[in-house]
């Protein structure tokens, strides 16, 4: 015991060991030449840091709710392949890259990014499109149904809100599984997946009629999901970084910058 003890004893001239501090790097850019400017045109002195509320974890998250046959199902939907995908964490930093980087342009809804190697990059809902494979052209006024159509998905499984409900009420049942049927299964699945990963929005964001609609008649399909998601992350690339907030939410799908 006697030994043990003395070997905590500090050694004569032994200095304190110092906990070490996070450094923080200054963020240089690259002068522009002349007649181009940085959006942001003076890099803020507190960190921007970006979040997004999309489900990463989606794949495992379905595969538990519905079973082996609604899997396979829906790896027949227009959202099937996105099951193959490994699972994505959001990297924020890359989105402040990018914003940092770029540069001023008439065209308020294309990303125009400063390379290293002095080439502007450019990143609109062609790129977009391309990247994600969702569907970015249509008119959204043409998916409409008449105010007194019910929806079969909404009555069965939210019997007091024929009308629509939030995001988080979507993501509770979602995950109590328990379905009629398989296609029950499939189709409160593809809704899952387009309210939290394609369009990523708060949980107390309402989820409309229609959206259970186009699902239960297919129409969904044609939908230009793509447009929607692209609008929303656009809009929320535009706010002022510039304030003194150092946290910043993204909303659409930010996972299309990772990629």
């Amino acid at each position: 015991m006697t030994r043990l003890l003395s070997n905590k004893k500090k050694k004569v001239g032994e200095t304190p060991k110092k906990k070490g501090r996070k450094v923080t790097y200054a963020v240089s850019r690259p002068t522009l030449p002349k007649g181009m400017n940085y959006v942001i045109k003076k890099v803020p002195a507190h960190p921007l840091r970006f979040i997004a509320t999309f489900n990463f974890d989606f794949v495992n998250e379905i595969k538990k709710s519905i079973n082996e046959e609604g899997v396979e199902m829906f790896k027949n939907t227009i959202f099937g392949p996105y099951l193959n995908i490994p699972k994505c964490n959001f990297q924020g930093q890359i989105t402040k890259c990018l914003l940092l980087l770029e540069v001023k342009h008439d065209n308020k809804d294309v990303l125009h990014v400063r390379h290293a190697n002095g080439t502007v990059l450019q990143f609109g809902i062609k790129e977009f499109a391309i990247v994600t494979g969702l569907k970015c052209k249509g008119n959204v006024a043409d998916f409409s149904y008449p105010e007194s159509t019910p929806s079969r998905l909404l009555q069965r499984y939210f019997p007091d809100s024929t009308a629509g409900i939030t995001k988080s009420r979507l993501i509770q049942r979602f995950v109590m599984g328990n379905w009629d049927t398989t296609q029950d299964a499939v189709q409160m699945a593809i809704l899952y997946f387009i309210n939290t990963f394609i369009l990523c929005h708060l949980g107390e964001t309402s989820i409309k009629i229609e959206e259970f609609l186009m699902v239960e008649d297919c129409t969904y399909e044609l939908y230009p999901w793509g447009k929607i998601a692209f609008d929303k992350l656009i809009t929320s690339l535009r706010q002022d970084f510039n304030q003194s907030k150092q946290m910043y939410r993204l909303f659409g799908m930010p996972y299309a910058l990772n990629v």
